[in-house]
């Protein structure tokens, strides 16, 4: 198996009512049955996720969120193969716009309100692998 890491961002679509807490569920469950870990944060506008495990289930993970459709505009930063996970504690982490994870996206762009279109996918990288996680 080879250790892959996917990075993606997407917009929230705005006819959708986004439940962070059931996405967190599911995504949790599927990605414990499926050895994937990773990171999710969603800022009410933006969703940015890493996932990270065998390239064949990341692979077949990331097919079935683009599908989803709670969000649009999906653009694939990076899938590259790894050493070894970042987020590995964790089926998937969460993080959230607050004070704190806004300055950390000042660090990583030219503003506190996170674009991920004008980030580069080290920027996204590094920011979910600061950000201030609000559980798993």
């Amino acid at each position: 198996m080879f250790l892959t890491r996917l990075v993606y961002f997407s917009k929230s679509a705005p006819a959708h009512e986004i439940d962070v807490e059931q996405i967190l569920r599911s995504a949790r469950t599927y990605n414990k049955q499926n050895h994937i870990t990773g990171a999710l944060w969603f800022d009410g506008d933006y969703f940015v996720q890493v996932l990270e495990g065998g390239r064949h289930a990341v692979s077949h993970t990331y097919h079935r969120i683009a599908s989803d459709p709670r969000h649009f505009d999906i653009e694939l930063s990076v899938c590259e193969g790894v050493d070894t996970r970042l987020f590995h504690a964790w089926h998937m982490a969460y993080f959230a716009d607050t004070e704190d994870n806004r300055n950390l996206v000042l660090k990583y762009s030219g503003q506190d309100k996170l674009d991920p279109a004008r980030m580069t996918a080290s920027s996204l990288l590094h920011l979910l692998a600061e950000g201030q996680l609000l559980g798993e």
